[in-house]
């Protein structure tokens, strides 16, 4: 395989002709100087948007110096289409749906199937969003395609990323089993209080391990999608499946949770006693570490979807997992999770609903309004700075002013895959938007990439990376793969820009 992936080095790399194939082959406009400024203001009292304000309710400030508002709206949207003649007006619109969900059940399909059939046109785009990255799914020739393509997909995704959870899972059992024979003496001469230090600091190494993959956001991954997002046209929505998080807890007064607390109670020598504060001291450690409260990043999520003017909807779904364990029951760990992600959808004018029957709640969610006002001015001075700090105040006494306060200079397209091909045994694609700079006075960019491939069984058949130099900003790659069989693959293909540190990510099902 080594010598099959190093023909990434002999590959020739040609300027891209052809248009960008980030949701499907429109090409993301490119952005000009800022010669007005945008403000998507939501004003709430009692957590209902306050209404019929005019423009003389409003000021605005840049950077300590108020500004004139040159232009003033009043935007009321919902996602639900319009009746009579509006309909044949329609606007485009781009729908992210994210899908926060550990296992693919019914509930998740049926959400699928409804929104595809009752309210997606053929003028609507979509990006699919899981585990901090896209989707790619293959578009088919009609919506049965699609819809079908989508699920298979996804069931693929959770099928692979869960393979290493579910070994974790298993591995934490054993070692609460592995516990319960050195209380009985059967682990030889290592001390107890070794042993349970280790059972403790492993417990918490799967937490992390679990809330990294499944909990905490990765800002890096969702700027450069909502990036991607803000430079296409159209009204943007997002909804996210989420699907309350379960995790193994040990069971308070389990076997295994008696010996632990017997064992601390019962230290009376000094030197065991010290012993019995530092196995506490794992065991505090480890509670702890079930808050997520101080590790979301809530703030940074909140500007990235307003600064992409994306609407946030919230759907929390049961999860029906199960665990047979005498010493571990699975709890949700979500909670403080799901209040930071209504507080998104809060702040982007979106709802949040608990419900398993998804038709419904989403029926509620398109009929949902979205009512914020667009507050324009010209900058008095240049916007040279990398960031603007804006503030908006509103002369109303019990308002509740939310707003992007801090404006972000001028962006640039991130890296990204394009033009993806599979068949007959070769993959092809292409790379843009590099970051270069000058090496030996000529422009040089390098990106690492990394394939990894899964056959139908979900086993992994090929996994390889490089780092390539790059001499122009967008490149053309191919791969052949000749000892693999023709036939179905699931494949993740991962691309980093060393020089900026931004990265992304394809992933799907593809035939070679």
């Amino acid at each position: 395989m080594k010598k099959l992936f190093s023909c990434f080095c002999l590959l020739s790399l040609i300027l891209l002709i052809t248009p960008n194939n980030f949701l499907g082959q429109q090409k993301p406009r490119q952005e000009v100087t800022v010669t007005a400024v945008e403000v998507p203001v939501r004003v709430f009292v009692n957590g209902q948007f306050l209404k019929n304000l005019t423009k003389n309710d409003f000021e605005i400030f840049e950077n300590g110096v108020k500004q004139e508002i040159t232009n003033f709206e009043v935007i009321s949207r919902k996602i639900a289409l319009p009746t009579g003649e509006g309909r044949e007006q329609l606007k485009k619109r781009l729908f992210i749906l994210i899908f926060n969900v550990f296992d693919y059940n019914d509930a998740v399909g049926e959400g699928i199937d409804y929104f595809f059939q009752n309210f997606f046109q053929k003028n609507d785009q979509f990006v699919i969003v899981v585990e901090n990255q896209t989707l790619n799914i293959e578009r088919g020739k009609n919506l049965n395609d699609v819809i079908l393509s989508l699920k298979d997909a996804l069931k693929k995704f959770k099928l692979i990323s869960n393979q290493a959870t579910l070994k974790n899972f298993r591995d934490l059992n054993y070692e609460a089993d592995r516990l319960l024979a050195a209380f009985r003496g059967e682990m030889g001469q290592t001390p107890l209080y070794n042993s349970m230090i280790k059972f403790f600091e492993n417990y918490q190494r799967i937490w992390n391990d679990y809330r990294k993959q499944y909990l905490i956001p990765d800002i890096g991954s969702y700027e450069a999608i909502l990036r991607r997002i803000k430079m296409m046209e159209g009204e943007k929505w997002a909804i996210c499946f989420q699907q309350r998080e379960m995790f193994p807890k040990l069971k308070h007064e389990s076997p295994l949770d008696r010996q632990i607390s017997d064992w601390i109670g019962s230290q009376v020598d000094p030197e065991d006693q010290v012993w019995a504060r530092l196995v506490q001291a794992r065991q505090t450690d480890l509670r702890r570490a079930f808050d997520l409260s101080e590790d979301f990043p809530e703030k940074s999520m909140v500007d990235l979807f307003m600064n992409a003017n994306v609407c946030f909807h919230l759907i929390l779904l049961k999860s029906f997992r199960e665990i047979s364990s005498q010493d571990f029951e699975l709890k949700e760990v979500s909670q403080d999770y799901e209040k930071t992600l209504k507080r998104i959808s809060s702040s982007t004018g979106g709802s949040s609903l608990f419900s398993n029957d998804v038709t419904h709640a989403l029926e509620e969610v398109i009929e949902k309004e979205d009512y914020y006002y667009l507050l324009v001015y010209s900058p008095q001075e240049s916007q040279t700075k990398k960031k603007t700090e804006i503030e908006v105040k509103v002369n109303h006494p019990d308002a509740k002013v939310v707003y992007l306060k801090k404006f972000p200079g001028k962006m640039t397209p991130p890296i990204t895959i394009t033009n993806f091909k599979s068949g007959r045994q070769t993959i092809a694609f292409a790379i843009t938007n590099l970051t270069r700079q000058k090496i030996e006075d000529k422009l040089q960019g390098l990106v690492d990439v990394k394939i990894t491939l899964f056959d139908k069984d979900s086993k992994k058949v090929f996994d390889e990376g490089k780092s390539l130099s790059m001499a122009k900003e967008e490149v053309k790659i191919s791969l052949n793969l000749p000892q693999l069989e023709r036939g179905r693959y699931f494949i993740i293909l991962e691309v980093t820009d060393r020089i900026s540190g931004e990265k992304d990510i394809f992933s799907g099902e593809i035939e070679l």
